[in-house]
């Protein structure tokens, strides 16, 4: 037992680890134990308190093993039971925050934390993401694509490379459209320098382009706050391709139409 302890007392057991320092403690007092000594002779060496020398004991004539097994932690919250349900809350209005999932799951016997709903989500693969934005279509939009498409389906390249593809865009003259990062301290949300500018009905200019087959037209820019009608687009498009005639021309609405179609088709 003397020898043990001076060890202990040297430099080699301070520069080990403490869970090194933990397992060849445990292996110093079983193998004690096994020659013989008791607890009370053991602990009379003061190589550990005498608390922690009974307890490796104790484990040890349990578990016949001086490994200390894993500790469980602490139970789940929820059941796995409960755990299907807060899916199927969340798959039923994928918008619901953390918090209204939170007291929705607290109604069927589970109190939990917004952080620990969002850990049985993520689980499961439901990820915190931007809804992705999509045009909304009616029946009707719907109808008028599956039309469009059927009616030019049997249409070969030659027959396309005669239509011109049309399309505008409008760009705010004042003020971003989107959301603007900035960064700042606590309590300069208003600063000057970190907010942006809006106005109530923002100048807006179009600007209108085609392409073909032959290539691509001029950009056309329209006046500001007017938009490019179906008369308008025709005589822009001629002023800037001079081959394709007004009957084969496909108008930025038609484009858009079989576009969206589509990409519904595909997804």
């Amino acid at each position: 037992i003397t020898d043990w302890k001076l060890q202990k007392e040297g430099g080699a057991w301070n520069h080990c680890s403490s869970s090194v320092n933990h397992g060849y403690l445990r292996a110093v007092i079983i193998a004690l134990y096994k020659k013989g000594f008791t607890g009370k002779d053991i602990a009379a060496s003061k190589i550990a308190s005498k608390s922690t020398i009974y307890r490796i004991i104790k484990n040890f004539k349990e578990s016949g093993s001086i490994v200390v097994k894993k500790a469980s932690g602490r139970p789940r919250k929820s059941s796995k039971r409960q755990d299907r349900l807060l899916k199927l809350i969340q798959l039923r209005d994928r918008g619901t925050t953390s918090t209204e999932l939170a007291q929705e799951w607290q109604q069927a016997g589970v109190r939990a934390s917004a952080r620990t709903l969002r850990r049985r989500l993520l689980e499961d693969g439901l990820v915190s993401r931007r809804a992705a934005k999509k045009p909304l279509f009616s029946r009707k939009n719907i109808r008028d694509r599956l039309i469009f498409c059927k009616r030019y389906r049997d249409w070969t390249a030659e027959d396309w490379g005669k239509v011109i593809f049309s399309d505008e865009s409008p760009f705010r003259l004042f003020g971003a459209s989107g959301k603007k990062l900035v960064r700042r301290r606590q309590g300069g949300r208003y600063h000057q320098s970190c907010v942006m500018p809006t106005v109530k009905h923002p100048e807006t200019i179009h600007v209108w382009g085609c392409f073909s087959t032959k290539g691509m037209g001029s950009l056309t820019i329209l006046p500001k706050n007017t938009a490019m009608n179906k008369d308008g687009t025709n005589t822009s498009s001629e002023s800037n391709f001079s081959q394709p005639s007004r009957n084969s021309l496909v108008t930025n609405n038609a484009f858009s139409s079989m576009m969206e179609h589509l990409a519904i088709r595909q997804n």
